[in-house]
């Protein structure tokens, strides 16, 4: 005969077993009803947002335009979609203003209308929608066939996005004070500490920056004049796969300048900064600056 301790932990681990096999069978069985279930809160949020949106709601609107114009969880109707993000618009909902404009700037593929484009841009930047105050700020800057270049108003529409955080923004704002665009003065204290700020960020922009750190502690504009401080940047910029700062550090390993000289590590980053381009020779090139000067990169 078991002892009492072995039979109760033989009644134990029954217990347990049956427990686990409740629950497996129990999952199994629940399982279509709970996919069902699901199917039919997304029916459901599809009609509350219907009827909202029926009923004037600027924002049920808009995000029942987003289903159609995705497809998601309703059929596919791109013109439906415009329908309904003109409705929200027209009550100044940003969101749905930047769509319109996104339309009628053709990235839908679907209408071409700069004039309408520009006039929804507009007003979702002013109602605050951030990546409408970027794009208007890249149009003023760079201009089309409507909009002239006009870095003047680029630049307040630029300092509104990166006050509200757009690190691309903060970026141009860098640009904007080195080469004193669109009338900023020229402040190259002010350059570095956008660009400070934005280089250790996790955005497309940040090796331009962490270049633009290396040049200002090279040159000593803006900050404290530091070989050692300026190749950590360079390096950085270099990793992060930007070609100046590539084809920069290779004539540093080239000429010796802030690092030991080694044509191995030269060569490997001269080429590192051509791919991607046109095929051509690891010789000097006219617009290469010497070794150990700062070569200064264009706006983002």
């Amino acid at each position: 005969m078991k002892p009492p301790s072995s039979r109760l932990a033989c009644s134990f681990a029954a217990a347990l077993l049956l427990c686990a096999t409740a629950a497996a069978s129990g999952q199994t069985a629940t399982s279509p009803p709970a996919t069902a279930a699901l199917a039919s809160s997304a029916e459901l949020r599809v009609e509350t947002l219907s009827s909202r949106a029926s009923a004037g709601d600027a924002q049920a609107q808009y995000e029942l335009g987003r289903k159609y114009a995705d497809g998601n969880g309703v059929p596919m109707d791109r013109p439906r979609a415009l329908t309904l993000y003109t409705a929200s618009a027209g009550q100044g909902f940003a969101k749905a203003e930047y769509e319109v404009a996104n339309h009628y700037g053709g990235r839908t593929g679907q209408a071409l209308d700069l004039r309408e484009s520009f006039k929804y841009l507009e007003r979702a930047a002013t109602h605050g929608h951030l990546p409408a105050q970027v794009d208007i700020g890249f149009l003023y800057l760079n201009g089309n066939s409507l909009t002239p270049k006009d870095p003047a108003k680029s630049y307040p529409w630029f300092r509104r996005a990166a006050n509200n955080g757009s690190v691309i923004a903060q970026c141009m704002l860098g640009d904007f004070h080195r080469l004193g665009l669109g009338g900023v003065a020229k402040d190259a204290r002010e350059a570095y500490k956008w660009y400070r700020r934005t280089a250790t960020r996790s955005d497309r922009c940040a090796a331009k920056s962490q270049y633009e750190l290396y040049a200002s502690h090279m040159s000593g504009q803006g900050a404290r004049k530091d070989m050692a401080t300026a190749m950590v940047w360079l390096k950085r910029s270099a990793d992060a796969d930007n070609p100046q700062a590539q084809r920069t550090l290779g004539r540093a390993y080239e000429s010796g300048t802030g690092v030991p000289r080694d044509p191995v590590l030269a060569r490997m980053w001269l080429r590192k900064s051509r791919e991607g381009v046109a095929p051509h020779d690891d010789h000097e090139h006219e617009d290469e600056p010497p070794s150990g000067q700062a070569h200064r990169g264009h706006a983002h």
